[in-house]
């Protein structure tokens, strides 16, 4: 992931996690269109564990990493359920965390902090640790008013602009097929933020 992104969100774990804690899941509604109850799920880029303790209320076999270990520790604190469930783990070098083989993988506002490059290893990455014919459902900006020419927001954040034709056609060009699409609102209520959110099913 970039640097300068990551650097911001461990300088600023504790505030940031106090944030999404006060904000319901945009995406809570989609789980279990998504996975199939009780499958093994794994929420990558899991952050304060807000999500992930959702899947875990309802009956997933859930598990997380974050690229920061201030967020790990975080979600374990504010989770204690998540105790043990959650790791120090990043795309595109995820490796096959909690021995992989999931039936699900989340990934919720982090593919956009990725390179073009990265997104293309990434997916390869996913391909490694998910069951074949398991679900991707993932949540990117479809607008970010507060990013620069170059993409980066006042912190220094990265925030690619992909598109969500981009996002088919690279998904597609991987082995996954887009079996889901919406758009949400910013829960945080920012002006000039929006999401869509994909959902993908791995085919080859």
């Amino acid at each position: 992931m970039d640097k300068k992104t990551l650097d911001y969100y461990a300088t600023n774990a504790l505030e940031v996690a106090g944030r999404y804690e006060e904000v319901p899941s945009a995406l809570a509604s989609k789980f279990d269109v998504a996975f199939t109850l009780g499958g093994k799920v794994l929420d990558i880029g899991c952050g304060s564990g807000r999500d992930l303790a959702v899947l875990a209320r309802k009956g997933f076999d859930a598990y997380g990493v974050d690229p920061t270990s201030e967020f790990v520790d975080i979600a374990q604190r504010i989770h204690p359920e998540l105790i043990g469930r959650v790791k120090v783990g990043q795309l595109p070098e995820l490796g096959t965390p909690f021995d992989g083989r999931f039936d699900g993988l989340l990934c919720c506002a982090v593919l956009m902090h990725l390179e073009t490059t990265q997104l293309e290893e990434s997916l390869e990455a996913f391909k490694l640790v998910i069951k074949p014919d398991g679900r991707v459902l993932i949540s990117v900006p479809s607008a970010r008013a507060d990013a620069d020419m170059y993409g980066r927001d006042q912190h220094g954040r990265l925030f690619k602009d992909f598109s969500s034709n981009f996002l088919k056609e690279t998904f597609e060009k991987h082995g996954f097929q887009l079996v889901g699409e919406w758009e949400n609102l910013d829960t945080l209520k920012r002006s000039g933020v929006e999401w869509i959110t994909h959902l993908y099913q791995l085919t080859i």
